[in-house]
Parts: C-alpha cells; sequence; structure tokens
C-alpha cells in the first residue's frame, strides 16, 4: 500500500440506495509513522524488553479509518493483526439469519487478531471500525519472520498471549454464569465515576451492541433497565441517570452474594 491517500474525508461518505452510509472498503483515509514505544504496554509484549518490540514493529505505520471500514471479514488469511490506538472497533460473527453478534468491543490501546495469526490462519470473525480510529496493521509475513530470528523474544511473545487468553477465557465464563441484572449493573458501574451521589452516563454504544455484548437480547436489555427503575436508574435512549451511585453498588454487591 502506498503512502498516497485513497481517502482524504474523516468520515465516509459513499452512501447507498436511501442515502444510508456504506461499509467503507477503502481501508484508509490517512497514514504516519507508528511510534513503537506507544505500544509496549500490550499485553502481548508484557515481559518482552523494548528493543525486540520496537525492531518487530520497526516501519509500521498508524492508519486512520472511517466509521464502518471493514478491517476483515471471517474465514478470510489471518495476513496481519491490529494494534487499535484510538476509537472503537467491534468483533462479530453472522448467525445464520444473517444478523449479527457482537463478539468484542475492542478499545484503545489493545492488540487483536493475533491469536488467529498464530493459530487457524483465518480470521474467526469479523471486524469493523465503529466511529473514526488510528489503527496499526502489522503484517504476518514481517512479524513472524522477526520472531524467526529470536526464539527468546517468540516464547515469551506467547507466553504473554497464553496469559491473556487465559485471563479472558475467566473473564467470557463468569459473564455466562452471571444473571443478566448483575451485567447490565456491572456495566453501568464500569462507566460510573467513582465517588458518591448521582451521576448522568451518556452510554458509547447502541443499546442494541451493548446487549450483544453483554450476551443478551436488546429486550432483555430493556426489560433489566426497567427493574433498575425501582433503585434510581432513569434510562432515555443513550442517557442514563443514576440517581444514587452507592445505592448502585450495595444492589450489586448484594446481588453477587446471592449467587454464590
Amino acid at each position: 500500500m502506498k503512502d498516497a491517500m485513497p481517502c482524504a474525508a474523516k468520515t465516509c461518505t459513499a452512501s447507498v440506495a436511501g442515502g444510508r452510509p456504506e461499509r467503507c472498503r477503502t481501508r484508509l483515509c490517512r497514514r504516519r509513522r507508528l511510534d513503537p514505544r506507544s505500544v509496549l504496554a500490550l499485553p502481548m509484549f508484557e515481559g518482552v524488553p523494548a528493543g525486540p518490540v520496537m525492531r518487530l514493529l520497526d516501519g509500521a505505520t498508524v492508519e486512520t479509518h472511517p466509521p464502518r471500514a471493514v478491517l476483515f471479514d471471517a474465514g478470510t488469511p489471518a495476513d496481519a493483526f491490529h494494534i487499535l490506538l484510538t476509537g472503537r472497533v467491534k468483533l462479530y460473527a453472522l448467525t445464520a439469519d444473517g444478523k449479527e453478534s457482537i463478539v468484542e468491543i475492542i478499545r484503545p490501546v489493545t492488540s487483536f487478531a493475533e491469536a488467529a495469526m498464530f493459530a487457524s490462519g483465518v480470521y474467526p470473525v469479523s471486524a469493523e471500525t465503529i466511529e473514526p480510529s488510528d489503527l496499526v496493521r502489522v503484517r504476518a509475513s514481517g512479524f513472524l519472520d522477526g520472531l524467526r530470528a529470536n526464539p527468546d523474544v517468540a516464547r515469551r511473545i506467547l507466553a504473554a498471549l497464553f496469559r491473556w487468553n487465559s485471563r479472558l477465557d475467566r473473564e467470557l465464563r463468569m459473564i455466562k454464569e452471571t444473571p443478566p441484572i448483575r451485567r447490565v449493573v456491572d456495566y453501568l458501574l464500569d462507566l460510573a465515576p467513582d465517588g458518591e451521589g448521582g451521576a448522568v452516563l451518556e452510554l458509547p454504544l447502541k443499546k442494541a451492541v451493548i446487549a450483544s455484548r453483554l450476551g443478551m437480547e436488546p429486550e432483555s436489555l430493556s426489560r433489566v433497565l426497567a427493574r433498575l427503575r425501582k433503585i434510581g436508574v432513569l434510562s432515555k435512549g443513550r442517557v442514563v441517570a443514576i440517581a444514587d451511585l452507592e445505592a448502585l453498588r450495595r444492589f450489586e454487591a448484594s446481588a453477587a452474594a446471592a449467587d454464590r
């Protein structure tokens, strides 16, 4: 890919019949060189000295993508992994009836798709930007060549990925075993500020996306939010008002104790 800019717009202006924005497949709006030091804290580089990481990522560039840019499709060759620096990306699968099922919402600074590169060689899910996003696309060929040349670094990175994936597996099991109302309360508390008193939150994603991320149907999310009104949680659109944060924390603690 050349350094020329295929697209100069900050948002995708392509459209289909009816004026709805089309998924962008130009991949790239702007490009700049990556400073490898900005990604040293990634879990995959845990325990790896800075020098080898910087050599592995030498020459990598940061690409600015518009919303709804398709990064890769499920089933295609995993020829690269990505590092999200700003913005948000959704990983999703298509159900038998063609509906999207959100697997994960990626937030910065996070790497993703590296497991597919190391293991199956194909992407198991699809990836698409939710909003304007800065990403690093690290080509598999050059990265793997660098690891072959330095087996010690390769072992450290694989060990770090194993630890990270183990933590993710534990979190996913916990989510599946947690009742829907606790999933929603935990999500709201993660968004809420520290301290006491009330808070007004703007949900970062559409409720349908949040529901999918929490492993429930949108209707179930609506029912849970309706149940939370009795403890002072009011929802309208993407705005959620919490009358008493401490009361919500006590509710979560009580629900967690009851589930043990």
